[in-house]
């Protein structure tokens, strides 16, 4: 962040003089980064620290604590030191085992307790312990805590505590009462947070198997098209190509068709594959085509016308009817793949195309009267298959199959109004 610029008042000239202002941040912006430092700290090294620091502090209280200062109080020996390193020690793995650190810690406590020993430096680790496992334990376990540190005040209810009145009790369980509800925010705190990182980092994987379900589905789309150029095209160039060579020797002239034909065919292919795979680029300077619609339906008639199929294209309806773009290319990719299949597998045949405008839907069909079936019907190809999955895209119905006195039907019905 930029610091602001304030005018000085210290220019001899009379000019005003900037200076940069440092702003300082707010008191809750450094505790949140001073926490997110802590965070990041490995959690045995501030365990260490911690046990480290309250060594000399539960050692120094302990010994320089003053027996005739308070009646019944012992003076200082080595069985309390003990004790008191016996209370601290055991904070060296504070968050490995919690309520075991906690449990240790308590025994030699109660012992100082028992045996009039001063308790000061303990007592503050202990109440750590208490904070340690409200933060980082199950309910269970802190269960178990709670019931252990009210077994000890019940002992120093119940035995006469030379350093403890009723006042002082009170306030110490008023303190480890704040200690445990401390260590409960700040698990509710971590909870809450690991709770967000959760949603975040699921919505991050969400979002990353969008973006890859969206290229599958360029992919298949992009598939989808060239199968459906290609297919078309090679199969009136097969066909061109097959009529030429059969005549060329006899009639010059119908083969030079044929290659006219064949070269018409290649030329719009290629413009074709050249605007599909044009959104594979990053060329934004570039123009293309404008994809196909069911107004190009005289460029399949004619390249079928060129290949020997005669098609007789019927509309009804469709006055002032504009279909989505996905749609109106859908249903002209779904002629053009159902024709060149009359083409390839048909034989000599004509065939009819329907387009029927209905209110909400586009109805298609397509029927020849050729050879039937033949190899349509087999599952070696992917022209019905991808008919059937275009007309999937909108919850569409497909049908396809032989009619009972020859030939073959395919028939579509694509929504594509509010109520599709």
């Amino acid at each position: 962040m930029y610091a602001p610029v304030v005018p000085g008042r210290d220019d001899p000239g009379g000019r005003a003089v900037y200076r940069e202002g440092v702003e300082t941040a707010p008191i809750s912006v450094r505790l949140t980064d001073l926490v997110s430092k802590i965070r990041r700290t490995p959690p045995w090294l501030i365990d260490a620290v911690i046990a480290t620091a309250f060594i000399p502090i539960a050692l120094g209280a302990f010994l320089s604590t003053d027996a005739t200062d308070v009646d019944g109080l012992k003076e200082p020996d080595a069985l309390g030191v003990v004790l008191t390193l016996a209370c601290v020690l055991p904070y060296y793995f504070r968050r490995r085992a919690p309520l075991v650190v906690f449990l240790v810690s308590a025994i030699p406590f109660s012992v100082l307790l028992v045996g009039d020993y001063s308790t000061g430096g303990p007592a503050q680790i202990l109440l750590i312990g208490t904070y340690t496992i409200a933060a980082y334990s199950p309910a269970r376990d802190r269960l178990i805590a709670i019931l252990t540190i009210a077994t000890i005040f019940l002992i120093i209810a119940v035995t006469d505590i030379p350093e403890l009145d009723a006042a002082g009790i009170f306030l110490n369980i008023a303190v480890f009462t704040a200690g445990y509800f401390f260590g409960a925010t700040v698990r509710n705190r971590r909870l809450y947070t690991e709770q967000l990182e959760a949603r975040a980092e699921a919505a991050e994987r969400e979002r990353e198997e969008e973006a890859e379900r969206a290229v599958a589905d360029e992919r298949l789309r992009i598939a989808q098209e060239l199968h459906d150029v290609v297919a078309h095209s090679m199969g009136v160039i097969a066909v061109q190509a097959g009529v030429g060579a059969h005549v060329i020797d006899t009639d010059p002239a119908e083969a030079k068709k044929s290659l006219e034909a064949i070269s018409t065919t290649s030329r719009g292919t290629l413009m074709e594959i050249r605007r599909i795979l044009g959104v594979l680029r990053d060329d934004k300077g570039a123009q293309y085509q404008p994809a196909p619609g069911l107004a190009n339906l005289d460029w399949i008639v004619r390249d079928m016308a060129s290949a020997g199929i005669e098609v007789d294209v019927t509309v009804q309806g469709g006055e002032g009817c504009e279909l989505p773009p996905g749609v109106d290319l859908t249903a002209f990719r779904i002629v053009q793949e159902a024709l060149t299949n009359v083409l390839k597998h048909a034989g000599p045949a004509k065939a009819s195309v329907l387009v029927a405008y209905e209110p909400d839907a586009l109805r298609l069909e397509i029927v020849d009267d050729g050879r039937g079936v033949n190899g349509r019907a087999s599952g070696g190809g992917h022209g019905l298959l991808g008919m059937r999955e275009r007309v999937g895209v909108y919850g569409g119905a497909f049908e396809a199959g032989p009619r009972a006195g020859g030939g073959f039907k395919v028939a579509v019905r694509l929504p594509y109004g509010s109520d599709g």
